[in-house]
This record gives C-alpha cells, sequence and structure tokens, in this order.
C-alpha cells in the first residue's frame, strides 16, 4: 500500500508539469559592417626577370646547374645537359640512314637486273620476228593453209609479246621508282631528327645573358629544376630577375577564392618582418584553379600582386601572407551562412513568427566566410533559425 500510494503521487506530479519546449538558437537581423577579405599565401619574387630557357628541339636532361642565388657574369655557365642519351639517339638515326641507303642501293640493284632481262627478252624477240620475216609463208601454191596460219600465229605472238616487254619495262621503273621515293622520304626523316640530335649536342651548355643573380624557375607544380630531371625545349629552367621591382605571387584556396577581381587591394604581410605590412594591388587572377604540389589534390587560384611601394626589404624568394580585400568593409543586411538554406536552387531562411517558424525566400548577394548579404527576403529585426526547426523537418 506504501508503494501504491508513492507512485500515484509520482505519476500526479508528472501529469502536472508542463512538457518543456524545444529551444531552437536564433539570429536576429541587423545591418552591420561586412566586408570580403580573402586569405593567400605565397612568396616574393622579381617582377622583370630575362628567363634562361631550354635549347634545342629535343627533350633533354640537366646533368649540372649553377648554384641558385649566386651572382653571375655574362657567359657564364648556368647549366649542362646531359649527352648520353643524346648521342645514342644520334648513332640510332645515323644507323637507319645507312639501312634505308642499303635498301635504296639493293632496290637499283634489283631494277637494273629485271630492265637487264627485260632488255635480253626485247632483243629475243627482235630477232624472232626477223627470222618469221625472213621465212614467211604467204604462197598457197608452195604450202598448205595450216602452215601459213601457224606462221601469222607466230608473227602476231611475238608482237603481244613485244608489246608486254614495253609495258613491263614501264611497270618495273613505275614500281622501283615509287620504292625509292618512299625510302627517301623516310631518310630525309631519319636526317631531320639527326640534325636536330647534332644541334642540342651543341647546345649543352646555357650561358647567362647578362650579370646579375641566378634563381630557378618554378614550373606549373611549383617544382624546381634539379639534376637528372628532364626538361623540354623552349621551357624555362632559370631566370636573372630586376631585384629593383617586387612583386607576389600568391596562391588562394579553391573555395575561399570569392570575388576575385585585378585591381582590389591587398595587405601584405613578410613573415620575416611580422610587423611590417606592405600596401599591393591586384594585377591578375588565373582564370582555373589547379594543383600547387605533386600527390596534393588541393587546389589554389595564383593571383599575382603588384607591390605599392618598393623596399630593400623585399627580397626574392621571401614568404609572405595576404589578405586581398574582395569588398570593402560597409554597413550590409547579413546573416550567418549557416542559417541559409537551399533547394532545388531557391535561397530561403526560417523565420520566428510567434511560437513557430515559417520559410521565407530570400535573395542573396555577396558572402565571405561566415556571413552572406541579404537582398531581399528580410528586415531588420527579424529572426531566423539557425538550424532547421523540428516542425520544419
Amino acid at each position: 500500500m506504501k508503494y501504491l500510494t508513492l507512485g500515484l503521487a509520482i505519476l500526479a506530479l508528472t501529469a502536472c508539469s508542463d512538457v518543456p519546449e524545444q529551444t531552437v538558437p536564433v539570429y536576429q537581423v541587423t545591418a552591420r559592417e561586412f566586408a570580403i577579405s580573402v586569405p593567400a599565401f605565397g612568396e616574393l619574387e622579381a617582377a622583370e626577370a630575362q628567363k634562361i630557357l631550354v635549347p634545342g628541339r629535343t627533350p633533354m636532361m640537366i646533368e649540372w646547374l649553377a648554384e641558385e642565388n649566386t651572382s653571375v657574369k655574362k657567359g657564364d655557365v648556368v647549366a649542362r645537359f646531359d649527352a648520353e642519351q643524346l648521342l645514342l639517339d644520334s648513332r640510332r638515326e645515323e644507323l637507319a640512314m645507312l639501312l634505308l641507303d642499303k635498301d635504296m642501293r639493293n632496290k637499283q640493284a634489283e631494277r637494273e637486273k629485271q630492265e637487264s632481262e627485260l632488255d635480253s627478252e626485247e632483243a629475243y624477240v627482235a630477232k624472232e620476228f626477223a627470222f618469221v620475216d625472213r621465212f614467211a609463208i604467204d604462197d598457197l601454191r608452195l604450202y598448205s593453209k595450216l602452215e601459213i596460219i601457224d606462221t601469222l600465229s607466230n608473227r602476231d605472238y611475238l608482237g603481244a609479246k613485244d608489246e608486254y616487254i614495253d609495258w613491263k619495262q614501264e611497270s618495273i621503273e613505275q614500281q622501283s621508282q615509287s620504292s625509292l621515293d618512299v625510302l627517301n622520304i623516310q631518310k630525309q626523316g631519319h636526317a631531320a631528327k639527326f640534325q636536330q640530335h647534332q644541334q642540342a649536342l651543341s647546345q649543352l651548355e646555357v650561358y647567362a645573358p647578362y650579370d646579375g643573380i641566378l634563381q630557378y624557375e618554378k614550373n606549373w607544380r611549383g617544382e624546381r629544376p634539379a639534376v637528372g630531371q628532364t626538361v623540354f625545349p623552349g621551357s624555362a629552367v632559370a631566370k636573372i630577375p630586376n631585384l629593383d621591382k617586387m612583386q607576389a605571387r600568391v596562391f588562394v584556396l579553391d573555395k575561399d577564392a570569392i570575388g576575385l577581381e585585378k585591381g582590389q587591394p591587398v595587405d601584405i604581410r613578410v613573415q620575416a618582418y611580422p610587423d611590417k605590412h606592405f600596401a599591393g594591388t591586384v594585377s591578375s587572377v588565373s582564370g582555373f584553379s589547379r594543383t600547387i604540389k605533386r600527390g596534393n589534390p588541393i587546389k589554389y587560384f595564383e593571383v599575382v600582386v603588384a607591390i605599392d611601394s618598393q623596399d630593400p626589404l623585399l627580397q626574392a624568394g621571401l614568404k609572405v601572407n595576404a589578405t586581398i580585400n574582395a569588398k570593402p568593409a560597409g554597413e550590409s543586411r547579413v546573416i550567418p551562412l549557416q542559417a541559409l538554406f537551399n533547394q532545388r536552387g531557391e535561397n530561403f531562411v526560417y523565420v520566428r513568427d510567434g511560437s513557430e517558424f515559417v520559410r521565407q525566400t530570400v535573395s542573396t548577394g555577396n558572402k565571405n566566410l561566415y556571413f552572406v548579404e541579404i537582398t531581399a527576403g528580410l528586415d531588420a529585426g527579424d529572426e531566423i533559425a539557425l538550424s532547421v526547426p523540428e516542425n520544419n523537418q
């Protein structure tokens, strides 16, 4: 009885208590300072530089490189390429030309042999013609009709054979000339490659075009040339920069590249001098994002920043962090990104209406990493849900 009374009391208390309402975090819409600042990282480089290109028309392997960031004089050797593969390729082409010469001589000898055989056969037919003409049988008083017909048949046969020999001579000449032309074209191709290899062998050393500081040129992956690496004709292996005018080449993470345009102001901080700031302007933005490190799939946009005022502290190769001001600060009606939802291409939020939340379509403008600008659909003072309310799920 005691336990029954206690149970009934607990049940009564539970029935009398109110069910707690679910709380949804909300944000009150207000006008506030809104700016778009895009972080970037990179390094300083010369705005102007004389590039040193790989010569020739054949890929070559680097055998030796002058040390980077060293002073060079005009005419100094800055790179040397390996000759071993070029020599092998050159000898291979030379051998191919010799074999083709042999094939051409064999074709010519075969043609001369066939022509000689036909000349002999043609001479034999001529003698047969002379014999038939000399002993022609056309007198019916002396020979039978069958003998006369047989003689005429021999003459027709010799005439047809003579025509065949003439056709055969022309055919042999045409076929032989066609074969020789094909072999000659192949020989010209090998000769052109041989000349390319010979030209490359004469350009195994690359020289500094003028005095300056030597710097290696990075490829599209951000890698510098190294000994043992194969490089292609026309690609840059090094450069001699004009150190009087510096610029920054920085990279922006693909998802952070919001509204980047030429002419936007940039705040630059050199990692070696963290207390100093340098002003700059975006001079170019790459048209597409790309990876900058082998094996790393993360993509970045490349941005070149012109530095407004030069300073002796600015040296090529120094690492920098930059902030690109894609949109200057100004008052805007903004909401947190987490409060904005999208379905079938329509942007909407959940606006508090009494004790409930109703779906409200909105139009958006610019956004940064945290907030998005609302151009229509909300008024200052509206309260919106920061997550999907339970009754709207």
